[in-house]
């Protein structure tokens, strides 16, 4: 599934690409991003918008193709609960809604306390401020979910493979044909 939707989204010679970054190649730097901090203005409803769609875009593409939203950006629930009930029992036990839900409290948290969110604070119009907490809530569970997936692999993989082999290194048995 995962490597189609990277044919898909990538090309056809990025099915390897899993984990491998934006690939904005050598010298492309973060584009037209303003820095944090360093803006005296607040962007408008437009800038962050844009800046939104270029940053989230390939996520996008994956997620749309591995049918977790749907065009519109909307989570698909039962393909993403689908998804995660075929993961081994170990690993998909470590992607707890308690771990979830402290990862996205903390991420409210710091970005409440945010000197540029407190200063365009009112800038926007009722509309524009309930869209953009929309997408900040559904970018915060996104990366939630992709850093407590991300410790679930590791953790699953020191488990299941790193570990037995450190410990057959150091604790040999019987070698064949050898005592």
């Amino acid at each position: 599934k995962m490597d189609s939707a990277f044919a898909t989204c990538f090309g056809p010679n990025a099915a390897g690409r899993q984990g491998k970054g934006k690939g904005k190649g050598k010298g492309k730097g973060k584009g037209k991003g303003k820095g944090k901090g360093n803006n005296k203005t607040c962007p408008t409803f437009a800038e962050i918008m844009e800046w939104v769609e270029e940053e989230y875009a390939e996520e996008g593409c994956v997620l749309a193709e591995i049918g977790w939203i749907d065009a519109e950006g909307n989570e698909n629930n039962a393909t993403i609960m689908d998804d995660l009930a075929s993961l081994p029992y170990t690993l998909a036990a470590e992607l707890s809604e308690d771990k979830l839900a402290v990862c996205v409290e903390n991420a409210i948290a710091e970005w409440s306390q945010d000197p540029m969110m407190k200063k365009c604070e009112g800038k926007y119009t009722q509309e524009e401020e309930e869209a953009l907490e929309d997408i900040f809530m559904h970018i915060v569970n996104y990366k939630c979910f992709t850093g407590t997936f991300d410790d679930a692999c590791k953790g699953y993989i020191r488990a299941v493979y790193v570990e037995p082999l450190l410990e057959s290194l150091y604790y040999p048995t019987e070698v064949a044909g050898r005592k």
